[in-house]
């Protein structure tokens, strides 16, 4: 392999491959990433076997060839040197990589000893902008579970219905649901583990253009002319969350989404072990206090619009910040829903974000 290609555009793709690299000492081959040349571009690749990423750069090929390099010695040289053109050549595993003031020679692997990344051979089964599949994984991410106990909720549920694609994620403790208008082919549901929904939200942060959705029986494919990502999928039943979303609330309360989160923020200083802090909505406005044996106490006030009785409660308020952040309306709405049950979060003016927190006991 002989190729000539641009350390910005190298820098950019391996910062899409390197992040799921393995480090599987069982399996070393898994810390490299191939380099192969294809269709006039370079294309890089690497997995840890339960996700499979490739990125196209454009490149001069002089001469063909493909090769396994160790992710993170090749990604360091190229983060580090400040000449725009590079030439990558490979012989019997060895990679030498140089430009006008820059030589090195990496000792790297055979490419036919690395894990096929599959390649989607079904129809797209959906074409959705990349700004929206990522609002859609961003705004529920944070409320998949941590544990693999219950496998189905370390994962975001997505269901393609007729005119909608809906996102969800729940660990019990806390549920997000984002709803995409956009008409469907067919109806699907899937379960998509967590960390692939985080590289897809870090892949797709800076992009614009449709990505293709393609589906098998346990694999999903989302690709673009530029990258594509493959991953298995969640095998499993995901609760019937809606049934959790009380339909009617008793309270509601419009308020300023930045000081309410900096209210809360001054709260958690004084929360204890279980993170708790406690919501008083009163006709005035809404109270946010916290206590503790061991640091003191606080309470802070803020103007805001309450419709029905005066309420309170108390929860969570890394799970209460958590959802001030799928909200991107300057005020949120705050839906106190009867004692015991899950206060619900909303944007102003729109139905498509949903975030619940179960309360904590009093």
């Amino acid at each position: 392999m002989i190729i000539t290609t641009n350390q910005k555009n190298l820098k950019e793709g391996l910062g899409v491959v390197e992040k799921i690299v393995s480090r599987n000492t069982a399996l070393p081959i898994l810390q490299n990433i191939v380099l192969k040349t294809e269709n006039g571009r370079l294309k890089l690749s690497s997995t840890n076997l339960e996700i499979g990423i490739s990125f196209w750069l454009g490149a001069k090929v002089e001469e063909e060839g493909e090769i396994a390099v160790p992710a993170r010695i090749f990604s360091d040289f190229i983060n580090n040197i400040r000449d725009e053109k590079i030439t990558l050549k490979s012989k019997d595993n060895t990679l030498l990589a140089s430009s006008n003031n820059y030589q090195t020679k990496i000792i790297g692997f055979s490419a036919k000893d690395f894990p096929i990344i599959p390649r989607t051979k079904e129809k797209p089964f959906n074409m959705v902008e990349a700004g929206n599949l990522f609002d859609l994984f961003n705004t529920v991410i944070d409320a998949t579970a941590l544990s693999d106990t219950r496998p189905e909720l370390a994962g975001v549920f997505v269901n393609f219905l007729t005119e909608t694609v809906e996102a969800a994620a729940t660990d019990s403790f806390h549920l997000a649901e984002k709803v995409l208008n956009k008409k469907n082919q067919g109806l699907k549901s899937i379960i998509i583990p967590r960390q692939t929904a985080q590289e897809l939200i870090r892949v797709l942060s800076d992009l614009s253009g449709d990505v293709s959705i393609s589906i098998s029986e346990n694999q999903i494919f989302f690709s673009s002319p530029d990258w594509e990502v493959v991953s298995r999928l969640i095998d499993g039943r995901y609760p019937d969350y809606k049934k959790i979303i009380p339909e009617k609330w008793l309270a509601r309360v419009l308020v300023n989404k930045k000081v309410l989160e900096e209210n809360i923020r001054l709260a958690s200083i004084f929360s204890s072990s279980i993170f708790d802090i406690k919501i008083s909505a009163k006709e005035k406005g809404l109270k946010i206090s916290a206590k503790n044996s061991d640091r003191g106490e606080i309470s802070s006030f803020t103007e805001a619009n309450l419709k029905n009785e005066p309420f309170e409660l108390t929860v969570n308020y890394r799970y209460f910040l958590d959802g001030l952040k799928t909200i991107p309306t300057e005020n949120v709405i705050l839906e106190f829903t009867g004692e015991g049950n899950p206060l619900i979060l909303r944007p102003e003016g729109r139905n498509d974000i949903t975030y619940l927190i179960m309360p904590l006991r009093n």
